[in-house]
């Protein structure tokens, strides 16, 4: 997706979302190679302890999606963002200081290279497929999203 593009989708996304009185968001990061999907588990000891999830993390305050994608693939995986190719979903969810967030997820082509894991965040990661995601602890919400993703592998980049 060309940047410009992009900047429109992102402004609509927030509009909706502060027009349903939410101003806080994250992102997913959605990479595939050989139409598996990069997910990771969190360390034993931080909140959703052993369960695994997307690389992401919170918008901070002025930056835009685009750059929190690839902030966030880099500091979590080691791995560059090329582009963002869509945004592949969305769901809110309460955590214990704010009572309402936007999650986005986005499918991101990546650069060529190895996944190095940010220490004390996560301990663990796997390329996945629709028959390996069973076997996997996840949140119920991160869950149906993986599902999504990894069900709807054709025409995904890498």
């Amino acid at each position: 997706m060309r940047p410009e593009v992009f900047a429109d989708v992102e402004r609509k996304l927030r509009r909706q979302a502060h027009a349903a009185g939410i101003d806080h968001f994250v992102v997913g990061v959605a990479v595939f190679r050989d139409r598996k999907l990069l997910v990771v588990r969190r360390v034993a000891d931080d909140w959703h302890g052993g369960m695994y999830e997307l690389p992401g993390g919170g918008v901070e305050s002025g930056e835009s999606f685009a750059d929190c994608v690839a902030r966030e693939l880099y500091e979590e995986t080691g791995l560059r963002m090329r582009r963002i190719v869509e945004v592949a979903g969305e769901f809110d969810y309460a955590t214990r200081t704010k009572a309402r967030v936007r999650k986005y997820n986005f499918v991101v082509e990546a650069e060529p290279g190895e996944v190095a894991l940010a220490p004390g965040e996560h301990d663990e990661f796997r390329w996945i497929d629709a028959r390996s995601l069973a076997g996997l602890p996840m949140a119920p919400d991160m869950r149906e999203a993986v599902r999504a993703l990894v069900t709807a592998t054709s025409g995904r980049p890498g």
